[in-house]
């Protein structure tokens, strides 16, 4: 009789301690308030194409007020289809470039190693992962500030620069090369993420 109190005991236990830390854990999705927005430049201008359209999850370890004090993982995929300008040449062209036939889309996974800070109302977040464009994987460190928004929501915005040809992408050239587009762009990002 004893010993089977005792595993009934021991089994409640692990079974709230179990719900314990999968309570303290907390996923959250973008709202359809989220935009990612790539600028670039060229011989003759300035371009930039913008999706508003993201998949993405992160998982923040949280604390016992219910705010987020670990970044735990984050994931995000981007179809290269939702990127648009306002010139559709420009965005044949983007496609083309990014071999969004056979590649359609562009994906980060963290690592599981990274930084994060609380710095008043806001949190730095310092996320290292793997970076996939047109098929090519490269390590990068993302970084990301990200403030309380209402309705528990969190607001994480942030840029990066890259270039082209580290994902094996030629740069687009057009008008028989009288408009050859820059090989760095910027990737800025501001992500609401909802409960």
């Amino acid at each position: 009789m004893r010993n089977t109190t005792f595993k009934i005991i021991l089994v409640a236990c692990i079974v709230l301690l179990t719900h314990g830390l999968q309570a303290r854990t907390q996923i959250y999705k973008p709202t359809s308030d989220s935009y990612i927005m790539v600028k670039g430049s060229s011989t003759i201008h300035d371009w930039e194409m913008i999706s508003e359209t993201i998949n993405s999850e992160a998982r923040f370890k949280m604390n016992d007020d219910g705010q987020p004090e670990q970044l735990e993982s984050v994931s995000f995929s981007l179809k290269k289809r939702t990127l648009q300008s306002d010139k559709s040449g420009l965005d044949r062209r983007a496609y083309d470039a990014l071999n969004a036939g056979r590649y359609p889309e562009i994906t980060f996974r963290t690592n599981g190693t990274g930084r994060f800070e609380k710095n008043g109302d806001n949190y730095q977040i310092i996320s290292n992962g793997e970076l996939t464009i047109a098929g090519n994987t490269r390590q990068i460190n993302v970084r990301a500030t990200c403030v309380n928004g209402d309705d528990k929501k969190l607001i994480c915005s942030g840029s990066q620069k890259l270039k082209m040809t580290d994902y094996n992408i030629d740069p687009p050239v057009m008008m028989l090369g009288a408009l050859r587009t820059g090989d760095e762009v910027t990737i800025s990002y501001n992500i609401v993420y909802a409960r």
